[in-house]
């Protein structure tokens, strides 16, 4: 009778700080389930939606669990009035036991914080921008791809032909050109294997299961017989660090400090022996480089292939977008000029589209978390430093309130009385703030320049001619259609 007592009163306890105990000085929220907090509550191939829907029943701020608590600023004005008007107290990312395990601490230009985040990114943003991330003189590179991405698609003769691949191969080889000063050429199977890596590392590290480890790291040492996933997702990012770290040596082996930098990787070198002669070696390492190569790949390339997919299937659904591009093309540029950055005035149509793609595509579906560096006001809410914070720019993407029929795929929405484009401040697919994605520049110019292309010199059709492939999602940390079949038609 006792015994039975007492295991009551622990159930009891244990229930009621989950349930309870947990949430009381925090924003209200979702009532998280004991151990998986609100994981299992959230659609998985639309979590974005799950977490519309719950600022609209809890307020613009809100906790949910993850199945650590996070607090969710899910308006606008709250946005600016924290991330960006209070940038350093949102600036700094939490100490999360997956990336600690996956590339030993917080290394990476995602993931460190303080005097290291701020050298690594300052040096970076530097060293791209003399690689012409931002400026014009990366254009030719980049333009240079798309070509060969249409004599690609024109090679497909008519026939149905998925898109991944190609797609996959033009905005890889910008990324590669940056990272390690090379080009693959089509269907080279170290690029194909890279390339599948990032694909299934993105589905894994989405996994409840995986999630779940963020609370219960000690999970993984039963696995198997428990399906976790834990081992693919180690074994998929090894595999990833083992290609950067392999193309690491190659540049230390061939690298010559008395010449200008061939790419990224040669600028790292330099600079890390240029501060280990200076006494801060610590700040800019080999690991640091190579983790830093990992998240110039995520920010630069997942992103642009997954949009540019997006992009070509909403227009599959919507012929006269596609049209009305087409004609535009034709008006302003004509068949066989190449296009440049300098025609984004003249193309408001294109550059409505492309917004528009950002907008309703979602790439990621939730945004990356920070970690207040302390105790700050949110909406009328204490919240207590080190306390994990989202700006959930998605939110705003689907809200009827700044977009009329959000649900519905229309360019027109962004073109003004008088043909102009318009700049939406409430599309924020590269997040706000000191953390904003810094790959934004360069992924604007790859999505004007390569869509652009394939618009002027292609035509997209439904493989039988009527019927246009649906939009599923593929469920990820980065939101992708999944793999569909169309005919490309060379446009004269």
């Amino acid at each position: 009778m006792l015994v039975g007592l007492v295991i009551a009163s622990v159930i009891a306890y244990y229930l009621y700080r989950e349930l309870y105990g947990k949430r009381k000085n925090l924003p209200p929220g979702p009532t998280p389930w004991p151990v998986a907090g609100n994981l299992l509550q959230l659609d998985n191939v639309h979590p974005e939606k799950t977490l519309f829907d719950w600022g609209k029943k809890y307020g613009p701020v809100f906790t949910v669990w993850l199945p650590l608590p996070m607090v969710v600023v899910n308006d606008y004005d709250l946005m600016k009035e924290t991330f960006l008007k209070q940038g350093d107290t949102f600036a700094d990312r939490p100490d999360l036991f997956l990336f600690k395990a996956l590339v030993k601490g917080n290394y990476g230009l995602f993931f460190t914080n303080g005097k290291m985040w701020r050298e690594n990114r300052r040096f970076s943003l530097h060293a791209l921008r003399d690689f012409g991330v931002g400026r014009n003189t990366l254009q030719p590179q980049i333009m240079d791809q798309a070509l060969q991405l249409v004599d690609l698609l024109h090679n497909s003769a008519g026939e149905p032909i998925t898109l991944l691949e190609p797609f996959t191969f033009g905005v890889a080889n910008v990324i590669n050109v940056l990272a390690f000063g090379y080009a693959w050429k089509s269907g080279d199977p170290v690029m194909l294997k890279f390339m599948d890596l990032f694909d299934e590392f993105s589905v894994l590290f989405q996994r409840p299961s995986i999630l779940l480890l963020e609370s219960y790291p000690w999970l993984r040492h039963f696995e198997p017989p428990l399906p976790i996933g834990f081992k693919r997702l180690n074994e998929v990012n090894d595999a990833i660090f083992k290609f950067i770290l392999e193309e690491i040596e190659k540049h230390k082996k061939t690298l010559n400090e008395d010449e200008p930098p061939r790419d990224y990787t040669d600028a790292y070198l330099i600079e890390m022996r240029k501060r280990q002669k200076e006494g801060e070696g610590e700040m800019f390492t080999e690991w640091q480089m190579a983790v830093a190569i990992g998240d110039l790949w995520t920010a630069g390339f997942a992103t642009t292939v997954a949009t540019l997919r997006f992009a070509i299937i909403y227009l599959l659904n919507n012929p006269l977008v596609q049209q009305k591009l087409q004609e535009e093309m034709d008006r302003v540029i004509g068949n066989e000029n190449e296009l440049t950055m300098d025609d984004q005035k003249r193309l408001p149509y294109l550059c409505a589209t492309i917004q528009e793609v950002l907008r309703a595509g979602n790439i990621v579906p939730i945004n990356v978390q920070h970690a207040v560096t302390e105790d700050v006001v949110v909406g009328g809410f204490l919240i207590p430093k080190n306390t994990q914070v989202i700006a959930q720019t998605p939110s705003l993407h689907l809200d009827e309130k700044l977009f009329d029929e959000p649900e519905k795929f229309m360019p027109e929405r962004f073109i003004d009385a008088d043909g102009h484009f318009v700049k939406n401040d409430h599309v924020l697919p590269f997040s706000l703030g000191k953390r904003a994605c810094m790959g934004e520049s360069l992924v604007r110019m790859e999505l004007f320049l390569f869509l652009g292309t394939l618009i002027q010199r292609c035509d997209f059709r439904p493989v039988d001619g009527v019927t246009p492939p649906p939009i599923v999602i593929q469920p990820g940390f980065l939101h992708s259609p999944v793999p569909y079949k169309c005919i490309v038609v060379p446009r004269k």
